[in-house]
């Protein structure tokens, strides 16, 4: 008796053995998975269009800002999880505005990726207060009288500029050398005009958030203004207002999404 379990026990191993080592992963079948959502105080979270091709799962993460404040997301901290296995993603750090949308498409790379069943561990995702201390800084003349300004933990560097009748511009990069984290807000800043008057920043650019050692870049447009002064002929002066200011980042709570193999085509 003793050898008969013993043979049925090595039967089911081999048997066992043998499946695993059939499980292949075949680039010509793409498994496409149901799409998951996560509610929580500060986000509402979707995952579509996920899919797993070859050696990598891919997917569309949208998230809604439910706060007044900045979420801040890092995907190199959200996790693949399968089976004890964990894989993590290299996409860029991206920022959702106070109560707006923003989507991205997260790569996640590694083997045997092809699975029923995984899960996302949201570790990466923080929030920073859109108040904060604002940083002051004084008017920059166009044209320059300098390239370079450097005022609390913002250095700027002036790279490109130009001003004619039509529009004056100015191309800047920022770095931020602080503790906490740097905002940066371009659409508060103005033009004071020859005659005085404010000119509204043309130009539509999103808040940046930064951490330490960071630099990011953004552009300054300011389009004529009839009866206010030549562009190209005068001098004006950006005011900054609230484009700078310090906050700090809060690590919000951990969540998981679950996501599931809805079919498999090939």
């Amino acid at each position: 008796m003793k050898h008969i379990l013993l043979a049925i026990t090595l039967l089911i191993s081999l048997h066992s053995f043998a499946q695993k080592k059939e499980k292949k992963i075949d680039p010509a079948f793409k498994y496409i998975y149901k799409e998951a959502t996560l509610e929580t105080d500060d986000y509402n979270i979707y995952i579509i269009d996920a899919v797993a091709v070859g050696k990598y799962v891919k997917f569309k993460i949208k998230i809604f800002n439910k706060t007044n404040d900045y979420l801040l997301v890092k995907p190199a901290e959200i996790n693949y999880i399968y089976e004890g296995k964990t894989i993590f993603c290299r996409d860029k750090n991206f920022v959702i505005q106070p109560n707006e949308e923003e989507t991205e498409v997260l790569d996640f790379k590694g083997t045997d990726m092809q699975t029923d069943k995984f899960t996302l561990e949201l570790k990466g995702i923080y929030k920073a207060s859109a108040g904060g201390q604002i940083t002051q800084v004084p008017n920059f003349d166009l044209p320059p009288t300098k390239n370079e300004f450097t005022e609390g933990n913002f250095s700027c560097t002036l790279k490109k500029n130009e001003s004619v009748t039509a529009k004056a511009f100015a191309k800047f990069e920022c770095i931020y050398t602080g503790d906490g984290i740097g905002i940066m807000s371009p659409n508060k800043s103005v033009a004071i005009m020859p005659n005085g008057t404010d000119n509204p920043n043309a130009k539509k650019n999103k808040t940046m958030i930064l951490e330490r050692g960071k630099s990011d870049d953004f552009t300054a447009v300011f389009n004529e203004v009839v009866n206010a002064g030549d562009l190209q002929k005068s001098t004006i002066s950006i005011k900054w207002n609230e484009t700078f200011r310090e906050s700090k980042l809060v690590k919000l709570n951990v969540a998981k999404v679950e996501m599931v193999l809805l079919t498999i085509k090939k």
